[in-house]
C-alpha cells in the first residue's frame, strides 16, 4: 500500500496550485518513501507516494486506461487481481503494467460504478472520469485503508492521512468534541467521525461519486450481513470449508516482489496464519514479535513456540514500560487521535522493527476476535436474563437507540458513566453536550440489527465500533505505516468473511469455549499449547503507573487543561490524586483509563495546533 491525496476542483475557476499537492505528499512521505508522482489538470489533482511490492520497476502511479479518459490513484493491494486480469483480458482490456491496482481501471470501463464489487483486498481509491468529469472515492469492505476529506473553496480535498489535508490552505485546524465524547463510550471513533472538526473519514463499504457541479452522492457498496435464519450443515463442513479458504486468504497475501513476514503475538489468531504459513506456504519468510509485560502478561513463552514451529527466521523486540511513555507523542501523531490505551505504542516500536527486517509487509490475526466470538462480551450475553434485573428504564432506552435492543449492553451502563463524563468535561463543554453527544443517535445502521441473536449483534457493533477505525485504523494503518510497512489481514479476506457470516453461533461460541470453529480448523496445524491455553487481552500500562513522570505530567497540568477548556480542571486533579495512590490499579480492559483520554486528547490538541 502506498499514499494518496488529492484535490477535485468542482466549481472554483482558480488553478490548482502544485505546490500544495507537493507538500501534501512530503507530509505522507512515511507511507510511501520509494517514490512520488503526480498528475494535474485544470480540475483536479492526484498525488501518490509509492511502497512497492509489485512491479517493481513499472508500477508508478497515477496510472491510466488504455485511451487516457480514466486516470486513478490507490492505495491498496488487490489480492483476487490475478483471476480479475484474466478475464479482462479475455474481454479485450490492455494491460500496460503488472501490478494488481491496474485491474481497478478496466474493471470501471467493463462495469461503470459497480467495479468495487468484483474487488477482495484492502484499498483507498480515487478514480478520475474526464468524459464525465466525475470523481470516485472508494474504501474497502473493512476499512483497512483510511481515506479522508474535507471540503472548501469549492474544492473536495483527500488523502491517506488528516496531516496532508491540513496542508492545504484555510482548512480549520478545530477539534471534534463529539470524536472525544466517542472515545469515552466505545472503543475509539467511528467513521465518519475524526479528531478533527469538517474533516470526515469515508466509511468502509462506501464510495463517494463526485461530479463538477458539486453534486455528492455517498453510496455503500457493501456491509456485513447476517440473516437471523441459520442452516446448520454440520460442523465438520465448516472445518474443511474455513481450512480451505483461510489457506486461500493467507496464500493471496503473500504474493509480492519484495520479502513478506508474519506477526507472532502468542495469541490464536496470529498462530493460525504463522503455523498455515509454516506448513503450507512457508518459503524463507520472516517473524516478529514484542515482548511486553511480565509474569501472566508475558506471552513470549507461546511466541517461542510458534517461532520454532513454523521455522522462520524470526526477530522480536522487548518493549520496556519507559519506552511507552518515550514514544506516545509520536503515537498520537501518526494516530491523528487520542487514545485510551497505550498499546498503540507497542505496534509503533513492532513496525519499526519490521522497518530494520528484509521484509515490506506482515500478516496479522487482526479481526479474527469481532467474527469467531473472541472477546468476553459474547459470554457475558449468554447471561441476558441476569443483566435484565440490573438495567433502569433510562438504561433500557439507550440501549435500543443505539443498538436496537433495550436489554443489549454494548460493554458500558452509558447512562452510568455519563454522570462521570459530566464531571470530567469542562462546565462550558458540559453544557454543550447534547450538540455532540455521542449517545444521541446510533454510530450504526439498527436496521441490520433486527432479529439478529445476541451473538451476530455483537459481532456486528465490534466490526463497525471496534475494527475498522479503532483497530484497523489508529492502531493498525497509522501504526505500520509510521515506518513504511504494510499491514495485511488474512481474516479479514472477501470470500472468508462472507463463509464466516454463514456458519452457525454454536460453532464459534460453543458453551464458554470461543473461538470453537477456529480452534478445530488449527487442530494438527497449530501446536497444541496455543490451542488449549487461556485467552487473556492483551495490556500495556496505563497512566497510573506513570502519573508521576515530569514527561506525562505536562500533558495534563493545570495549566494546559485550563489552555484548552475541554476538561475540568479540578476534577483532572482528582483523578491524579487518585491514579498516585500507592495501591490504585485500573481493572484492565474493564475499566477506562479516563487519565490516559484527558492527556491524549491534550497532547494531540498540541502537536496539531486545534482549538475547540
Amino acid at each position: 500500500m502506498c499514499a494518496i491525496c488529492g484535490i477535485f476542483n468542482y466549481k472554483s475557476k482558480e488553478q490548482i496550485n502544485n505546490t500544495i499537492i507537493d507538500n501534501m505528499l512530503k507530509t505522507i512521505k512515511h507511507r510511501g518513501p520509494d517514490g512520488s508522482d503526480v498528475f494535474l489538470s485544470e480540475e483536479i489533482a492526484l498525488g501518490f507516494n509509492r511502497l512497492s511490492f509489485l512491479d517493481l520497476e513499472g508500477g508508478m502511479q497515477p496510472v491510466w486506461n488504455e485511451d487516457k479518459t480514466i486516470v486513478m490513484v490507490c492505495n491498496g493491494e488487490i489480492f483476487n487481481f490475478a483471476g480479475l486480469r484474466t478475464e479482462l483480458l479475455a474481454k479485450g482490456h490492455f494491460f500496460r503494467t503488472k501490478t494488481d491496482v491496474e485491474v481497478i481501471l478496466h474493471l470501471y470501463e467493463e462495469y461503470g460504478e459497480d467495479f468495487p464489487q468484483y474487488l477482495n483486498g484492502q484499498f483507498a481509491i480515487a478514480l478520475y472520469d474526464c468524459r464525465q468529469k466525475l470523481l470516485f472515492l472508494v474504501r474497502d469492505q473493512t476499512g483497512i485503508a483510511p481515506l479522508f476529506y474535507t471540503v472548501t473553496d469549492d474544492r473536495m480535498i483527500f488523502a491517506s492521512e488528516i496531516k496532508a489535508i491540513l496542508e492545504y490552505p484555510g482548512v480549520e485546524r478545530r477539534l471534534n468534541l463529539k470524536a472525544v465524547d466517542q472515545l469515552m463510550n466505545f472503543p475509539g471513533i467511528v467513521s465518519p467521525v475524526t479528531f478533527f472538526e469538517g474533516i470526515y473519514s469515508l466509511q468502509c463499504g462506501h464510495m463517494m461519486k463526485i461530479k463538477m457541479d458539486g453534486e455528492v452522492r455517498d453510496i455503500e457498496y457493501w456491509d456485513l450481513i447476517y440473516s437471523p435464519e441459520e442452516d446448520d450443515r454440520g460442523e465438520k463442513y465448516y472445518v474443511e470449508k474455513l481450512r480451505e479458504l483461510l489457506k486461500e486468504a493467507i496464500s493471496r497475501r503473500l504474493v509480492a516482489d519484495v520479502p513478506v513476514g508474519f506477526y507472532v503475538s502468542g495469541g490464536l489468531d496470529s498462530s493460525i496464519v504463522a503455523c498455515y504459513i509454516g506448513k503450507f506456504l512457508l518459503n524463507s519468510y520472516y517473524s516478529f514479535s514484542a515482548e511486553i509485560g511480565a509474569g501472566e502478561l508475558d506471552e513470549s513463552r507461546f511466541q517461542k513456540i510458534v517461532r520454532d514451529y513454523v521455522h522462520s527466521t524470526h526477530y522480536s523486540t522487548i518493549v520496556a514500560e519507559e519506552e511507552i511513555w518515550e514514544h506516545l507523542g509520536q503515537v498520537i501523531y501518526h494516530a491523528e487521535a487520542a487514545v485510551k490505551e497505550s498499546y498503540d505504542v507497542a505496534a509503533y516500536l513492532l513496525s519499526e522493527l519490521v522497518s530494520h527486517s528484509p521484509a515490506k509487509a506482515v500478516l496479522t490475526g487482526q479481526g479474527s476476535d469481532e467474527f469467531f466470538c473472541g472477546y468476553a462480551g459474547y459470554m457475558v450475553d449468554r447471561f441476558r436474563e441476569m443483566q435484565k434485573a440490573g438495567m433502569t428504564k433510562e438504561e433500557c432506552e439507550v440501549n435500543e437507540r443505539l443498538w436496537g435492543d433495550p436489554y443489549f449492553r454494548y460493554e458500558r451502563n452509558h447512562p452510568h458513566i455519563r454522570e462521570l463524563h459530566s464531571q470530567i468535561y469542562s462546565k462550558d463543554v458540559r453544557a454543550e453536550i447534547q450538540n455532540f453527544s455521542a449517545l444521541a443517535k446510533s454510530p450504526v445502521n439498527v436496521e441490520r440489527l433486527k432479529g439478529l441473536s445476541s451473538q451476530k449483534r455483537r459481532s456486528y457493533i465490534d466490526y463497525k465500533l471496534r475494527l475498522s477505525d479503532h483497530l484497523l485504523g489508529e492502531h493498525g494503518d497509522r501504526m505500520f505505516f509510521s515506518h513504511s510497512v504494510e499491514g495485511r489481514h488474512p481474516f479479514l479476506d472477501r470470500e472468508l468473511l462472507a463463509f464466516v457470516t454463514q456458519i452457525p453461533d454454536k460453532y464459534k461460541l460453543n458453551g464458554v469455549n470461543e473461538k470453537y470453529i477456529l480452534k478445530k480448523a488449527g487442530e494438527g496445524i497449530v501446536p497444541k499449547e496455543i490451542l488449549k491455553r487461556k485467552k487473556f487481552p492483551f495490556q500495556a500500562p496505563g497512566m497510573s503507573s506513570v502519573v508521576s513522570q515530569p514527561g506525562v505530567m505536562e500533558y495534563i497540568s493545570d495549566e494546559k487543561i485550563r489552555k484548552y477548556h475541554i476538561f475540568d480542571s479540578e476534577c483532572v486533579e482528582e483523578m491524579k490524586k487518585k491514579y498516585s495512590q500507592k495501591d490504585f490499579k485500573l481493572m484492565g480492559a474493564y475499566e477506562i483509563d479516563y487519565l490516559m483520554i484527558v492527556m491524549t486528547v491534550t497532547m494531540l490538541c498540541e502537536q496539531f495546533h486545534l482549538s475547540i
